[in-house]
């Protein structure tokens, strides 16, 4: 008999667990809310000087001097909006210094007067978001009458931050020519940016739980869930996953910036980054727009993959409308946008059954899956028909045929959505002291399902019928209480409703014959690897509803040479959802049976079989935070930074008190739950003694952020700096990062190879048909033998920092060009890390029957077996017969980035703007999104060996873009004919993305997807379109064994396109305008290929088949006044 020796190390764990409850049940607690006003309370009563992230706005300072260079004190200083004509003043200090803080993005007029001195007026001065140019004022002796007017922009140097951000503005928001008119996709042309694109869908953060044009973006080595996105200085972020909610439409926004590294203290929550978006204001002449852009298919070219054209028509419409409602004082802005999209895309890939596999003949299916040779029943790759399992002959009915030899099939998905925007926002200047804004933005996606005969029309996420609804508003309140003391006030909302839905006519598996119990009709999850997926994972019905409340305090003070603040901020996040996800029941096939994925489903033989009766969502989470910083201005040319953030670690609870903990040393003590009398021993649940409430874990208060850096002016001029800075950031927890699915309130249960396959799973299996369960559950409810497959924090887990560190070099040269250098560094600690906690051991040999779990004699591991072999079980089998999987949320994960960032801009002067830039960095991570459970390694005891290249590491990026304009011609003809043209153009250049190559089956017999070893080149190949990389580089390990090889570990093709926009304006009258434009995304119809398939086991493996979109040609007419 074969003798297992373990040595196995664990420590307590703590999770929080969901329940079967029905979604109109939730209550909501108010206790959240009270301890968000007590910790204001206690704040705001040290005293009025607090302040905030006014992040929306910008601030102008400088040195008023004379002739000599000798600071003039007590001079008067009045910055004026010319749009809207409000006004600020301040005065200058004995040193001649000057600040003018918390000016809205705009045009501006600076005048400066000091007796003795001719007074100065400096026009054309335009201020963008969070932007802080100096602008020194040099005063000559003279009289009132005797003014210098002087016509000139601000600095385009940074000579006050040390974070590094790039300013994307209203021309490039507006003229770039943008596919779908998304704005967010500009966020990766200002530099060290990157779309978060996960290789695994299972741990995408973004799915049909989010908005559809929710984003995630990593900043400078961050990860999707780690950039923060603001608007109008509000949060707008989705808590479900930490990822960005929809923007306004182009025509409402006024400009945004991207930023990163060593930002100040008023920044948190998220270390990645930040992207902060404005809307536009109303001002003091009624301004506005119509638009109309369209798109049809019969001038787009066809897909790389694709036999024929999409069917796409688009239509986009609507317009603004901004002005005075009082002049000077009360303002409004109003826009609505409509999008109908009606597309069938014929570039969908699949592989499905074919007429000769469906008499029993597999011979040439075998052949494309790498001349396997097909495991019993198969003989010779053949088996009589009769032998075929009914269910799975009756779900391929619902499937279409092949005529290809592999199964291959390309097929449309049918798709008909439409979308409604609409934004407002009000400016309220009620006298020199007060004022107020608010801003309301909704936004609402319904999308039908398609299915009509053929279940590949339901496989992807954007088949689920939707009907989804965003809405996010601002409030905010200034009080400037003296010249240099101002406090504001903001109050921020978001609520974001998705409910998905499936026609009724999908088939359940109960429909098709199987003994499965049904839990919601119209949805079925077959995962048959490698070939066909017929409903998305992501599509189970059911509705995901995340509220967001924001409220803060902020004042900001100049006291001599320090520009202080303090501030105050509070965030309370809540979910509710219900998710339906394997209330069905969830069969995958994946060839461990027969040594084919296809075989092994029409043969009735599933790997694996797991049902739940489904999951509730209603966490709460409340995050307060407090900050000072201080800015030193040491002399002229030399400016220190320094602050300090507070940044509690607080976890999520449950609305309703049903969470269970495992705890490996309640474990070993024997203790169990007095909740439920039968639960196993080690898991308690709220309620019982010991538990920490209905928190996921016990958060840590004492967590500190430091901030520290430098400003040098070499010359004093403004027009040149040197900065470097460092600071350490503390991520926060998303909602849906939570334990996952537990008994006894989802209770799972989870069949490996269950005997009676695909037609009764629950035949001769150690757990009977649990299904449906009684409601309420009674204390002494059954728990389902290897059913409690627990995701597990740790009790007391350690939260995600990033420190980061850059040096910056500008310098403004003359015509209005900007050029610099930037290195940004940054290294990522207790990165969340799903490891497994009971994990199963290989054991060699041969063993009898009843030894393990075994039915027969045979190997003592298999694949039907891995329960047995956990090592809690084999220490233990009476005490751990109810333990799966225990998948422990670590917190030991670490990453690191470095960057160089080059990049040369030209302002819009001369009629031309440009910004192009040019990242070079290298991304190392050992974890990539712990969210809901995906992401583990494949060997449990080397965590170090999934340290590889990150999801969005591009080696080198390169990006351009550029607005030109035809000069005013002398010719009255020539003007009417050359004249008011314009082109824009975007010009992005980027090496691949890496990908892991996988066996695709347990070889490793430990219940997990395994690696392969590497036994040549893998860059050593044809780099064609079906052999991308050399796939005899990889070889399968023995059976029990890891490969050796690292994940990450094949680059993807790079890839380059060009978006160009071509417009003419004809003038109606001086304020009004037609502009008629043409825009073509992709122009010169570059195929840019998507990476590979690296199954081991896949017909397809080493092949690339899909492409990004072909040209696509758009055309507007807009009317603007």
């Amino acid at each position: 008999m074969p003798h297992a020796s373990i040595s196995w190390r664990l420590t307590g764990r703590r999770k929080p667990h969901p329940e079967r409850r029905a979604i109109n049940t939730f209550s909501v607690s108010t206790e959240a809310s009270v301890k968000v006003l007590l910790i204001l309370a206690s704040v705001l009563a040290s005293g009025p000087n607090v302040w905030a992230q006014a992040t929306q706005v910008s601030q102008i300072a400088g040195i008023v001097e004379d002739a000599s260079g000798s600071g003039i004190p007590d001079a008067q200083i009045t910055i004026t909006n010319t749009d809207t004509g409000i006004a600020r003043t301040a005065e200058s200090a004995a040193d001649g210094a000057y600040i003018v803080s918390n000016l809205l993005p705009g045009p501006y007029r600076l005048e400066v007067t000091k007796a003795g001195f001719a007074p100065y007026a400096q026009t054309g001065i335009v201020l963008q978001v969070n932007t802080n140019p100096q602008i020194n004022v040099a005063l000559k002796v003279g009289t009132l009458s005797e003014q210098v007017e002087v016509r000139a922009n601000a600095s385009m140097v940074e000579s006050h931050s040390n974070g590094i951000g790039q300013v994307i503005d209203q021309e490039r928001v507006l003229e770039l020519p943008l596919n779908g008119r998304q704005i967010t996709q500009l966020v990766t042309l200002s530099g060290a940016a990157a779309d978060f694109v996960p290789t695994s869908a299972g741990q995408s953060l973004l799915s049909n739980k989010n908005y559809p044009t929710a984003v995630a973006f990593s900043v400078a080595g961050g990860q999707g869930g780690q950039t923060l996105f603001l608007l109008d200085g509000g949060s707008n972020m989705d808590p479900i996953s930490n990822v960005g909610l929809p923007m306004p439409f182009p025509d409402a926004l006024q400009e945004f910036k991207v930023e990163t590294s060593s930002l100040p203290a008023n920044y948190g929550t998220q270390p990645g980054g930040v992207v902060n978006v404005i809307t536009k204001s109303g001002t003091n002449a009624f301004r506005g727009d119509a638009f109309e852009f369209l798109r049809n298919y019969a001038v787009n070219a066809r897909n790389f993959f694709a036999a024929q054209r999409d069917s796409l028509k688009r239509n986009q419409f609507g317009g603004t409308l901004g002005g005075p409602i009082r002049r000077n004082k009360l303002f409004f802005f109003a826009g609505y946008q409509g999008t109908y999209e009606k597309v069938a895309p014929a570039a969908n890939t699949n592989f499905v059954a074919t007429a000769a596999a469906l008499q029993g003949d597999f011979t040439a299916i075998a052949a494309c899956s790498g001349n396997v040779t097909l495991r019993a029943p198969f003989q010779n790759n053949r088996i009589d028909p009769t032998q075929l399992n009914p269910v799975a002959l009756n779900f391929l009915k619902y499937m279409p045929v092949s005529s290809d030899p592999c199964g291959k099939v390309i097929y449309g998905i049918p798709s008909s959505n439409h979308e409604h925007q609409l934004v407002g926002r009000t400016d309220w200047q009620i006298n020199d002291k007060h004022s107020v804004f608010g801003r309301y933005f909704t936004t609402g996606y319904a999308h039908a399902p398609y299915y009509k005969d053929n279940l590949l029309t339901m496989s992807t996420d954007a088949s689920v019928g939707l009907s989804d609804r965003v809405q996010t508003a601002v409030f905010g309140h200034t009080f400037t209480i003296s010249p240099n003391t101002m406090s504001a006030f903001r109050l921020g909302f978001s609520r974001t409703s998705v409910i998905r839905y499936t026609p009724d006519a999908v088939p359940t598996p109960t429909q098709l014959g199987s003994k499965v119990t049904q839990g919601v009709p119209g949805y079925i999850f077959l995962n048959v690897t490698n070939y066909f997926l017929p409903v998305c994972q992501n599509c189970s019905p059911g509705p995901w509803v995340s509220t967001n409340y924001q409220l803060s305090e902020e004042v900001s003070m100049i006291r001599g040479a320090h520009q202080l603040a303090l501030g105050v901020n509070a965030m309370n996040s809540r979910l509710n959802s219900f998710s339906n996800f394997q209330r069905n029941g969830n069969f995958t096939f994946n060839g461990q049976v027969t040594g084919n994925a296809l075989a092994d489903f029409m043969t009735g033989k599933p790997s694996a079989f797991t049902q739940n009766n489904g999951q509730i969502g209603d966490e709460r989470l409340t995050v307060p935070s407090l900050y000072i910083q201080d800015n030193i201005r040491i002399n002229s040319r030399l400016t220190v930074n320094a602050g300090l953030r507070w940044d509690p670690y607080m976890a999520p609870r449950k609305a309703v008190p049903q969470v269970s903990i495992f705890d490996l040393g309640w474990y070993n003590d024997g203790i169990r739950s007095k909740k439920f009398t039968n639960a196993p021993v080690g898991t308690l649940f709220a309620g019982d003694s010991g538990m920490p409430g209905s928190h996921f874990f016990n958060g840590r208060w004492a967590e500190l952020a430091p901030r520290l850096g430098m400003v040098y002016d070499p010359r004093g001029k403004g027009k040149e700096t040197i900065r470097a800075g460092y600071g350490l950031f503390y991520g926060s927890t998303p909602l849906w990062l939570h334990p996952g699915i537990h008994a006894p309130f989802t209770y799972p249960v989870s069949l490996p190879q269950p005997a009676g396959g695909l037609s009764d799973p629950f035949a001769s299996a150690p757990t009977l048909n649990p299904y449906p369960l009684p409601d309420p559950l009674p204390a002494n409810v059954q728990f389902p033998l290897f059913g409690t497959g627990l995701g597990n924090f740790k009790l007391h887990p350690k939260p995600t920092y990033m420190e980061q560190w850059n040096i910056a070099l500008q310098k403004q040269l003359p015509g209005d060009w900007l050029v610099s250098a930037t290195y940004l560094g940054n290294r990522t600690v207790h990165l969340e890390i799903a490891e497994p906690y009971n994990p199963t051991i290989f054991i060699p040999g041969n063993c009898a029957a009843g030894q393990y779990g075994l039915t027969a004699a045979g190997p003592c591991s298999n694949t039907a077996n891995t329960n047995y072999r956990r090592v809690l079980y084999l220490s233990n089998p009476a005490k751990a017969q109810y333990y799966a999987a225990i998948n422990q949320f670590g917190d030991g994960a670490n990453a690191n980035y470095n960057g160089l960032l080059l990049s040369v801009q030209h302002r819009l002067t001369h009629n031309f703007t440009v910004l192009a830039n040019h990242t070079w960095s290298h991304c190392l991570t050992e974890s990539e999104v712990a969210l809901n459970g995906a992401g583990f390694g494949q060997d449990p005891f080397n965590r170090h060996g999934e340290y590889a290249n990150c999801f969005a590491d591009h080696r080198h990026a390169f990006n351009m873009t550029g607005v030109f304009r035809t000069p005013k011609l002398s010719s009255v003809w020539a003007q009417r004919i050359l004249g008011n043209w314009q082109e824009s153009t975007i010009l992005t250049a980027a090496t691949g993305t890496y990908s892991t190559v996988s066996v695709g089956t347990d070889n490793s017999r430990t219940g997990g997807a395994d690696r392969p070893n590497t036994v040549g080149d893998p860059n050593a190949g044809q780099r064609t379109l079906q052999h991308w990389f050399n796939t005899a580089a990889f070889a399968v390990p023995a059976v029990g064994a890891f490969g050796n090889a690292g994940r990450s570990v094949i680059p993807g093709p790079g890839a380059w396109n060009v978006d160009v926009a071509l417009s003419r304006s004809f003038p109606v009258t001086e304020r009004q305008r037609v502009d008629f434009r043409a825009e073509a995304f992709n122009l010169l119809n570059h195929a840019r290929f998507g990476n590979p398939n690296t199954t081991m086991n896949s017909p397809s493996y080493g092949q690339i088949l899909s492409a990004r979109d072909p040209r696509i040609m758009q055309f507007a007419l807009k009317y603007l006044f």
